[in-house]
């Protein structure tokens, strides 16, 4: 009888926490979001990080490129570095600044040092969206050389 009544008191409890937890509010911070993608191995995808939107140009322009057994085209470097190559590890210098954010959206600048040896630094923004609690990536941009690009943009070329 009496563990009967500690579990009933015990789901009392957790019921009674529910309504709570569901208006927790969401991850605090859409820089963490960033650092997870940055460390993911390399070869892991990159859809998990990617708004629904996104993911779809990205799936798109990767079964346009298979399809031609091209690189995808508009997209011949790794859009989080901006670049063909790069230290393993530079994503460990990785620094973060957020442009501009609402409980909705994020903007966030990462300058990334590609090379330790070498004093150029590049910078990549990525616009984030809060969606159901998770930050995501929604748009990313950035320049290559004078050359600035859009990562939305680049999912789209066709040849």
């Amino acid at each position: 009888m009496i563990l009967m009544n500690r579990r009933l008191l015990a789901a009392g409890l957790v019921l009674s926490a529910l309504p709570a937890m569901a208006q927790a509010p969401a991850p605090a911070d859409p820089v963490a979001a960033l650092r997870a993608f940055y460390a993911k191995p390399g070869r892991a995808s990159v859809n998990p990080f990617l708004t629904p939107r996104l993911r779809r140009l990205y799936t798109e322009q990767q079964a346009r490129s298979r399809r031609a057994n091209e690189v995808m085209p508009g997209l011949d470097f790794a859009f989080a570095c901006g670049c063909q190559d790069s230290d393993d590890d530079y994503h460990t210098r990785n620094v973060y600044r957020v442009v501009s954010r609402d409980e909705r959206r994020a903007k966030v600048a990462v300058t990334l040092k590609i090379f330790a040896d070498q004093p150029e630094t590049q910078v990549i923004t990525f616009d984030m969206l809060n969606d159901n609690g998770r930050w995501l990536i929604d748009d990313v941009s950035g320049a290559s050389g004078d050359i600035p690009w859009v990562l939305s943009r680049l999912l789209q070329m066709r040849e």
